[in-house]
């Protein structure tokens, strides 16, 4: 077969099975524009929690093994200790010191019930389901530690439904009748958010989108290959026929133009989508070293450095979550508030605010550390949720790695030059997520639907020509 050949029906076998995927995936991309999949924030589970009450301090002993994460939090009346460790998480009564492996149902409706707002049907959330395996909106949540998750009704005018962790009692997800129809029409059909393909973990979901992704890739590709080459045809025809087309049929014809106007969009695209789930080339971009935004934290806490006691701090501000937090050799409580979050200097003699210097991040990392008050390349936010100013500090190292360190809470994200180039694949083609559309986001608007249209022009023209292709091959399959 000659490789023409062969590249035309790559496209015309390929285009038939992917081209209705398509047109779902360009479709859904308009939608998610402005609704994405529903997530519980981390700000919404903080301003529902309770106020911590005073509690027994630590023992002063380092437990063994020793702890890479401590935190507090008041749950269903009672203040809880969560610890990490090599062996993994547990909760233990702060009161009691006793570990907790479950609430029980009563304590979970006493949790539900504070999510409810004023205007609301009944007086206390009702429970609707309890889940030992996971639902459509439990896919982006992956509890698979969490079950049995308690499922409630809210009782309010939108339609609330909260799931709650029945081992934690951590609030896991919240939708509502709104966020539920969008994420069917956009979120769901397009990251192909198939419970079964998730029943059992992240991978064979992970698989099939990657290998649709690559399929899509080969349609593309054949696909601009076969337009470019008729664009060569038609201009050695020109004398007899004027266009850079040179196809008689309609619906042909309308394909082979939206392809080449669009065709490149669509190959980034469905590339970029690709790009978002697996990692730049090794080969390319090596990764030299295993560094990552968990280089700013100690590996373990040396709980005997945090003098201050925590009961000062709770007693100074409405509290309503603290995370112990060593960097280097510098020790904090990260504290949340109704309203706000914040770091106290866990070595002081009373509760102070602080503020993480570029000076204490250089310390901490090494490398040149500077305060920035702008969005970069890649430390950006298309809805600003990224705060800012944050303390950049860049090391001369083999990955050129970048950390990112907000300097009122410590939080921290790294980049190194593999992930860099990972982020240029994916979210600076699938999203024009670069610091100049951030600042004009009208003009990206714009240039989205306009892309998107494109796409869909190409979706459409393709999907009406793979029917008649299917026809063909019936009808052929008839008169045989």
């Amino acid at each position: 077969m000659k490789p023409f050949r062969l590249i035309l029906r790559i496209h015309r076998i390929l285009g038939t099975v992917l081209s209705i995927l398509f047109l779902m995936w360009f479709l859904s991309g308009m939608v998610m524009m402005y609704h994405s999949y529903p997530s519980l924030s981390n700000e919404a589970r903080i301003a529902h929690a309770e106020q911590i009450e005073s509690c027994d301090t630590l023992v002063h002993s380092q437990p063994t093994p020793p702890l890479s994460a401590l935190s507090l939090q008041q749950v269903a009346g009672r203040p809880v200790f969560t610890m990490t460790d090599s062996l993994g998480e547990t909760l233990v009564d702060a009161l009691t010191g006793q570990p907790v492996s479950r609430f029980s149902s009563a304590e979970l409706q006493h949790i539900a019930n504070r999510w409810q707002s004023p205007h609301v049907y009944a007086n206390q959330a009702t429970l609707i389901d309890t889940l030992n395996a996971i639902d459509v909106w439990l896919i982006g949540v992956m509890p698979f530690k969490e079950y049995p998750i308690y499922h409630y009704d809210l009782n309010d005018t939108v339609g609330s439904e909260l799931y709650l962790s029945s081992r934690t009692g951590r609030p896991l997800q919240l939708t509502d009748t709104k966020s539920r129809f969008w994420a069917w029409v956009g979120a769901i059909p397009h990251w192909i958010y198939i419970t079964k393909l998730r029943a059992t973990g992240r991978q064979p979901w992970t698989n099939t989108v990657l290998w649709i992704s690559g399929f899509g890739i080969a349609m593309t590709l054949s696909g601009l290959i076969i337009g470019l080459r008729s664009v060569c045809l038609a201009h050695r025809r020109i004398v007899r026929k004027k266009g850079i087309s040179p196809y008689a049929k309609p619906l042909l014809r309308w394909h082979h133009l939206a392809g080449l106007c669009f065709g490149l969009f669509v190959l980034t695209w469905i590339f970029s989508g690709f790009m978002s789930l697996a990692d730049a080339p090794q080969l390319i971009w090596p990764t030299h070293e295993k560094h990552s935004a968990r280089d700013v934290y100690a590996d373990s806490l040396q709980l005997n450095r945090f003098t201050l006691d925590i009961n000062h701090v709770l007693a100074t501000d409405d509290v309503r979550r603290v995370e112990w937090l060593q960097m280097g050799t510098h020790c904090f409580y990260h504290v949340w508030t109704a309203t706000d979050e914040y770091l106290v200097n866990a070595t002081d003699s009373f509760p102070r605010r602080t503020t993480l210097t570029s000076r204490l991040c250089e310390s901490i990392i090494g490398g040149k550390a500077e305060i920035i008050n702008h969005y970069d390349n890649y430390y950006i936010s298309q809805k600003r949720q990224l705060p800012l100013p944050v303390c950049r500090v860049k090391v001369d190292d083999a990955d050129q790695s970048t950390y990112y360190i907000n300097p009122k809470t410590g939080d921290c994200r790294y980049y190194n030059s593999n992930r860099r180039a990972g982020k240029w694949m994916y979210t600076g083609l699938h999203a024009l997520n670069i610091p100049f559309f951030v600042e004009h986001p009208t003009l990206r608007k714009s240039i989205l639907w306009a892309l998107l249209l494109g796409g869909t022009a190409v979706s459409v023209t393709g999907l009406l020509l793979s029917i008649r292709y299917v026809r063909r091959l019936l009808h052929r399959q008839k008169a045989k």
